[in-house]
């Protein structure tokens, strides 16, 4: 049975006292690895997003295809969700979950609610390598949009990372970017085909 973890909903309580390994029991606004998306989109709705963000990963093979829900009158917690799906696949299920939630030059409230997440995934999770990692975006050439993640890898390979971006402002307002949280629930499948280096 599926358990529902709030951790991912932003943590304000953990909903279920068990411990939980399986990247499948983590949900993210009710949302989970191995669940179709077509119970939250019409397969036209997500071809078209499909379609949409194809440009940003034709680097890649088609293996996947990425779908964007923004502003869900049902969300509690995210602004917006993001998914990776097999565009061959008729019951489009769901390899990769992401929710967004912006903190417009606010890093300090990101990186607090990060620390949170963290605390609550560490006291969860029995079994896990966490690592931490702080870099400067190469879409920066002035060096001043950094990124703060934490990543914790199960054995399966399969990750959950939680990150926090901090566009340096007058980039951001240019090219009308967002900022702030980003948790990610991901299968290794995704996590080895997008992670492919850019020749």
């Amino acid at each position: 049975m599926k358990k529902f973890l709030g951790i991912l909903v932003l943590i304000s309580t953990l909903q279920t006292p068990s411990q939980a390994d399986d990247i499948k029991d983590f949900q993210i606004e009710g949302m989970s690895i191995g669940d179709s998306l077509l119970n939250h989109l019409s397969k036209e709705e997500i071809i078209t997003e499909i379609k949409k963000n194809k440009p940003a990963y034709n680097y890649l093979t088609d293996k996947f295809g990425e779908v964007y829900i923004f502003n869900d009158e049902n969300f509690k917690t995210y602004k917006r969700a993001s998914f990776f799906v097999k565009p061959d696949d008729t019951n489009y299920i769901i390899y990769s979950v992401r929710g967004m939630l912006d903190y417009i030059e606010d890093i300090d409230g990101c990186l607090s609610k990060q620390k949170e997440i963290e605390n609550e995934i560490t006291k969860i999770l029995t079994e896990f390598d966490k690592r931490k990692s702080n870099f400067k975006s190469r879409r920066d050439p002035s060096g001043q949009s950094t990124f703060n993640q934490i990543i914790f890898k199960f054995k399966t390979g399969d990750e959950i990372s939680i990150s926090c971006s901090n566009w340096e402002e007058s980039l951001r307002k240019k090219n009308n970017w967002t900022e702030g949280l980003s948790v990610i629930v991901e299968k290794k499948e995704v996590i080895d085909w997008i992670r492919k280096p850019i020749n």
